[in-house]
């Protein structure tokens, strides 16, 4: 059995993440820890009625509350948690700098203390900025970040935690950087 730890598993894309996880392996348990704030909602996990699916409300800052609800023989987490949307972190953005960067280093520590095999960092292609509505150009993985937002300064500097994890502690880490999302449980905005 798999043992999988995913934060922000409330949220749209977390949620979504973790329907279609229980729904294609038979050989996952899931603890699902998120803060339900604003973009958090339970009603995001309706018919996960599944003994392989255990929610935990906690803030991924607060490093007792994270180890108390990671399971020993975790296999990997999925960090999904994350203040997002860019007008919100323009009129508060202390409040993006500590859930999205010192959120991430608690539970890479986390990680390290428990021997968690993988750490997945769920980013945002608003890490690299904007390209010129007339350009050719395309992003890639090498594209240099340029972050327009404290939203995407917060999500390059978590990028840059994780880096620093994998480089100094040989943490396994993968970073995502995702598109723009839609679909069902989305936050309307």
């Amino acid at each position: 059995m798999h043992r999988i730890f995913v934060t922000g598993g409330a949220g749209f894309i977390g949620s979504a993440f973790v329907h279609l996880l229980l729904e294609e392996q038979a050989d996952v348990e899931i603890v699902n820890f998120d803060a339900l704030t604003y973009a958090g909602n339970l009603e995001n996990l309706t018919g996960l009625d599944d003994k392989r699916h255990k929610f935990v409300k906690g803030d991924i800052c607060d490093h007792p509350s994270v180890m108390d609800a990671l399971p020993h023989g975790c296999d990997a987490i999925f960090n999904f948690a994350a203040e997002s949307h860019v007008d919100r972190s323009i009129a508060s953005a202390g409040e993006f700098l500590r859930t999205n960067i010192i959120g991430t280093q608690v539970l890479l520590d986390a990680a390290r203390e428990r021997s968690v095999r993988r750490f997945i960092q769920v980013s945002t292609d608003e890490v690299m900025g904007s390209l010129p509505d007339a350009s050719l150009e395309l992003f890639t993985e090498g594209s240099p970040l340029r972050p327009n937002s404290p939203y995407a300064a917060s999500k390059a500097g978590a990028e840059f935690v994780v880096r620093a994890a994998r480089e100094t502690f040989g943490v396994d880490t993968v970073v995502t950087r995702c598109g723009n999302n839609y679909g069902p449980r989305q936050f309307p905005e």
